[in-house]
């Protein structure tokens, strides 16, 4: 049996310094035969009035196929699923929707700050991205992601273009088994 810590989010009440936050690190490639597993990172931050998410892949040969994506169960109907996405368009674009337990999606607006470029780790790109709580509250009740709060929670490098294809994830997923973004694990919100 595979041991899975919990991704710790964390809560700031002011300032996000996301240089002081915790990283999860993309490694789980289990379809990957060619050993192309690009390394990406995604970090998670709860604010008092909504989510930062920061997630950046370095790849040389990106494309729009590329994606990057958070999955969180953050709502009383333990179903209902926030994706947030960004792809390696140019510009880096994002979008967000709430897959509801009827399987509905509805789209949340979204603030999206791409980058992109090379230090001594590769090329990179990616973006930050902020979720408002009051744009989500309309659609599916939340839960107030305060210190102590646990709930499921997954973070996914996707790509469905040839000849890079691969799909891979921080938590362990069933990409075989059709449904990956149902492989989540525990994400906890804490106070350092």
């Amino acid at each position: 049996m595979a041991f899975c810590m919990s991704y710790y989010v964390s809560y700031a009440a002011e300032e996000v310094n996301f240089e002081a936050l915790p990283v999860a690190k993309i490694t789980k490639y289990p379809l990957e035969k060619a050993d192309y597993k690009p390394f990406a990172q995604c970090i998670l931050c709860a604010v008092p009035d909504g989510l930062w998410l920061r997630l950046w892949a370095f790849e040389v040969f990106s494309s729009p196929e590329s994606e990057l994506r958070g999955v969180l169960r953050i709502f009383r109907d333990t179903a209902t699923t926030l994706h947030v996405r960004v792809c390696a368009d140019s510009p880096v674009r994002g979008d967000a929707w709430i897959e509801l337990v009827d399987g509905q999606n509805v789209s949340v607006p979204i603030s999206v700050n791409p980058f992109n470029g090379e230090d001594l780790q590769g090329v990179y790109w990616g973006a930050s991205v902020f979720v408002s709580y009051e744009d989500m509250a309309g659609i599916a009740e939340l839960v107030p992601l305060m210190p102590g709060v646990k709930f499921p929670g997954n973070f996914y490098k996707i790509r469905t273009d040839e000849p890079y294809v691969h799909k891979g994830s921080y938590i362990l997923a069933d990409f075989a088994g059709g449904r990956p973004f149902d492989s989540l694990g525990a994400f906890e919100v804490v106070s350092w």
